[in-house]
């Protein structure tokens, strides 16, 4: 009985170890084009709109347009939001990952963007 005990509480800890370091299991890799404005905007955007409308997630960086300058900056997926470490006058981009398709940009990203689709 003892040893079935210890099988079970050794069973549950990896279950619960393992389950809380796991990463997001969505793939956010591949083109978003921005469907419609939201309400995440930044207060000190002066376009009342958010300025990237397209972006690209590839295995380590975020490729983007701001102001019609091709920009790269690595990303980090954390639980459900992607931060784009751009630095300088942007900062961290911030998107909120809704579901497989759909991303929430925030501040000077601000939009709902969806992941083109693949033929």
């Amino acid at each position: 009985m003892k040893t079935i005990t210890k099988i079970l509480i050794i069973g549950l800890l990896y279950t619960v170890l393992f389950s809380c370091t796991s990463s997001n299991s969505i793939d956010i890799k591949g083109k978003y084009h921005k469907t419609k404005e939201n309400d995440r905007g930044h207060s000190l955007n002066v376009f009342g709109s958010g300025l990237v409308s397209e972006l690209e997630f590839k295995e380590k960086y975020c490729h983007f347009e701001y102001f019609g300058n091709p920009m790269s900056a690595e990303y980090e997926v954390v639980k459900n939001n992607i931060y784009v470490k751009v630095g300088g006058e942007l900062g961290t981009l911030t998107f909120e990952i809704i579901d497989s398709e759909t991303l929430e940009g925030e501040g000077w990203a601000s939009g709902t963007f969806k992941k083109h689709k693949t033929k």
